[in-house]
């Protein structure tokens, strides 16, 4: 089997300091070519189009998309005696979308494989970097056209530039669907303008290629610089959308010819992981997330950037093993290609964090955010509405959502306490009404305790959360100091499916829990093996009701509702050695002081804080002061610091010092 450089290095292909971070990267090599062997033998199956799981009256073409386009590029990387079998699957694809032009302005469709088309043809196409002229001609100009069609629509210098107006915090739909179009677009624009069939092609609008991919590139810089400086992605520590961002992240750093567009890729994944590194548990990232869909949070091992992480740092269960038991039809598989074959290393500095954190003191983290919406522009202009009428980005008729940011008064502070032996994290904002929160950013909140298991190579989990089907939307909101944790139901969260309000609300324990936990009316109290835990109703009491999860779910834990639902609930963790024994933190947790008067619960917290809660959705306390959602630093823990919307992050390990600079143009 031929792998092509990119895939493999004879050496970890980037200055290490220290013989452990060298050793560790080497060991990352060893694991990428176990997984991407593993891949090679068993590819992705081709799925076909199907009808959409949500709208009944359209097809579903992502799958079919994906599923062809990935294998292609896999095997071009890997494989050249399939040279010809990878062209055809391409050329598959691209006809498609050229017979039915419909399919290309869903949103559910063409740039989910965007970045293995442009990846293929930078590499493997008539100017390939890697193997030049791999891919028939016919195939590539079949893609070209396909390319061309996509850009007609999806290529908007003039939505790029409104954007830039608002500080690159607008987006017609979400943060990774922005970005997917954007940088298929790039990709997209980077093969036609250099190809000598096509480079003289002028777009719909009039403007040739070259000026498309100008504005692209300046715009694509420009966002990733604001992300560095304004609380990095909004999908704030996505459980699957981060994969969507990573693969596009990963395509730019591959095959960029800008050397400052592919720098600031590496710098954007190197805050990403690092980010990771500092508050994660097993592989699984920790504290607050959104867009965490679909009640994912209750069960383990669901996060796309765990595969990765497996490889790249050796940690949690998305390993080989996990890889071996996908089904053929999965597309698990297929999109994690892009990252297995590309020459992106993660920066020494993040494996130090990880050493570091095996016996480092627990610590705060805490990162000012963006989610609060700034409201829809009236003067929003006509040439930003979508040019098809009878099909608009979400493919229905009318004029797209659009999302305006208030990047200054996000609101939204991210807060995690750290152990080696536990993450209890949450976004802290204030209880506005969900309409007042940019949707994406509103959706299906997870946040609670992760717990390191010593039974399972995955945490265990202690979750505030709502049961509610598909997804929510601002369904709860929380107070945290330390390891004191208090959160309540909103009344007027939503799902996409119901607009009914009354989904219960209650706490979800793992079943790597079931046997340490004890249920005592408004107490549920877990004797855990690495940590212990409280759990505390403020009025009534809680009820075991594993009947409302689904088979999954009750397969993985229980379920303790809360009697009186609206009503706020709190979280104690401790350390073993921070009590003489699980009966005096039992005592000390009963005899914790919670009052409720003139419509506030105040909570004297085992963190020595006070933390408050109001009935008329004021915004919560601590120490009577009111949460301060907007602090000076973007960023501030142990590890990682930088001040708000300045685009320098320092990242600190004992004594060493790592900068990484998104103001260097």
């Amino acid at each position: 089997m031929k792998i092509h450089t990119l895939a493999f290095a004879a050496v970890f292909a980037i200055a290490i300091a220290g013989q452990n971070a060298f050793a560790a990267g080497l060991e990352s090599e060893e694991r990428i070519e176990q997984v991407l062997t593993l891949f090679v033998a068993n590819p992705s199956e081709e799925l076909p189009v199907t009808q959409h799981p949500v709208k009944p009256q359209q097809v579903f073409s992502r799958h079919f998309n994906i599923s062809r386009s990935a294998r292609a590029y896999l095997q071009l990387s890997t494989d050249p005696s399939q040279d010809a079998y990878s062209s055809a699957l391409l050329q598959e694809v691209a006809q498609y979308y050229i017979d039915n032009p419909i399919e290309i302005p869903d949103p559910d469709a063409t740039y989910w494989a965007g970045e293995y088309h442009a990846a293929a043809l930078a590499m493997f196409g008539i100017n390939g970097t890697v193997r030049k002229g791999a891919i028939s001609r016919d195939a590539e100009i079949t893609m070209l056209e396909y390319m061309v069609d996509y850009l007609n629509y999806w290529s908007r210098p003039d939505r790029y530039q409104f954007s830039l107006e608002h500080q690159t915090y607008y987006y017609w739909n979400s943060e990774n669907h922005w970005w997917q179009e954007i940088v298929t677009s790039w990709g997209y624009l980077l093969a036609l303008k250099d190809d000598p069939d096509f480079r003289d092609t002028k777009l719909a609008d009039g403007k040739t290629l070259q000026e498309h991919y100008e504005v692209t590139v300046a715009y694509m810089k420009e966002h990733m610089r604001q992300r560095a400086k304004k609380g990095f992605f909004v999908e704030i520590s996505s459980g699957g959308y981060s994969g969507r961002m990573h693969n596009m992240y990963y395509l730019i750093h591959d095959i960029s010819p800008d050397e400052d567009l592919k720098a600031l890729a590496a710098k954007t994944l190197d805050l990403w992981w690092s980010f990771w590194a500092e508050e994660q548990i097993s592989g699984e990232r920790g504290g607050g997330k959104v867009r965490h869909r679909r009640l994912r949070g209750l069960l383990p091992n669901t996060e796309i950037h765990m595969v990765p992480a497996w490889y790249y740092f050796g940690i949690g269960t998305r390993n080989k093993d996990y890889l071996k038991d996908l089904d053929g039809d999965s597309t698990v598989m297929a999109g994690n290609y892009m990252a297995l074959l590309s020459n992106y290393r993660p920066a020494p500095i993040i494996y130090k964090i990880l050493a570091d954190r095996e016996t480092a003191p627990a610590y705060a983290i805490t990162q000012r955010r963006v989610g609060k919406s700034a409201g829809q522009d009236e003067d929003l202009p006509e040439a930003l509405i979508a040019p098809n009428p009878e099909r608009d980005l979400y493919g229905n008729t009318g004029i797209p959502k659009h999302k305006f940011f208030d990047y200054e008064n996000g609101s939204v502070l991210k807060y995690s306490w750290v152990s080696p032996n536990f993450i209890l994290g949450t976004n802290m904002r204030p209880p506005y009404d969900v309409q007042e929160w940019v949707a994406g950013q509103a959706q299906s909140w997870w946040h609670g305790l992760l717990l390191k298991s010593n039974k399972t190579g995955y945490p265990d989990r202690v979750v505030p959360t709502l049961i509610y089907p598909s997804d929510s939307m601002g369904e709860q909101y929380a107070v945290q100091s330390k390891t004191s944790f208090m959160a309540r139901k909103l009344n007027d969260s939503w799902s996409q499916v119901s607009d009914n309000t009354d989904f219960p609300m209650g706490v979800f324990v793992s079943e790597g829990l079931k046997n340490d936990t004890t249920l005592d009316g408004d107490f549920i109290f877990i004797e855990g093996p690495t940590a212990w835990v409280a759990v505390r109703a403020a009025k009534t009491g809680f009820a075991r009701s594993d009947e409302i999860l689904t088979a999954a779910q009750q397969n993985a834990g229980n379920f303790y509702l809360l009697e009186t639902d609206t009503q706020p609930v709190i979280i104690e963790v401790a350390e073993h050695g921070d009590y003489t024994d699980f009966t005096e933190f039992e005592a000390t947790v009963r005899n914790a002081k919670l009052s409720f008067e003139n419509g506030a619960y105040h909570y004297e917290s085992l963190s020595g804080d006070r933390l408050t809660m109001f009935d008329d959705r004021s915004a919560p306390m601590i120490n009577d002061q009111t949460v301060n959602f907007h602090p000076a630093m973007a960023y501030d823990s142990r590890y990682i610091s930088s001040a708000w919307d300045s685009g320098i992050i320092t990242i600190t390990v004992g004594d060493e010092l790592h900068v990484i600079d998104f103001t260097v143009h």
